[in-house]
């Protein structure tokens, strides 16, 4: 079986992650295959908005971007005093 790499995802979300409150917003979603950002429409017809913590962001993504859980890929970024950037890979 061959190992996915961050360019073989279907779509990247950008997420912040807020220290006071402890949830997690979407930013934006980035479609790898067409080269295009998704509509904030899109995002809340996929209901991926907000997340209450990491586990409910991952779940939520995979079933509502049809993605496959088992590949999925997180990795924080960016931190500041009140939130933290983070990347979210969705694979097929």
């Amino acid at each position: 079986m061959r190992t996915k790499t961050i360019k073989d995802a279907k779509l990247i979300v950008k997420v912040e992650g807020y220290k006071d409150t402890k949830k997690i917003k979407t930013v934006s979603i980035f479609d790898n295959r067409s080269q295009k950002y998704l509509t904030d429409e899109f995002i809340q017809e996929r209901n991926v908005r907000h997340f209450l913590d990491l586990n409910d962001m991952k779940e939520t993504l995979n079933w509502n971007l049809n993605g496959d859980s088992s590949k999925y890929q997180f990795k924080w970024g960016q931190s500041g005093k009140t939130h933290s950037e983070g990347l979210c890979y969705i694979f097929e």
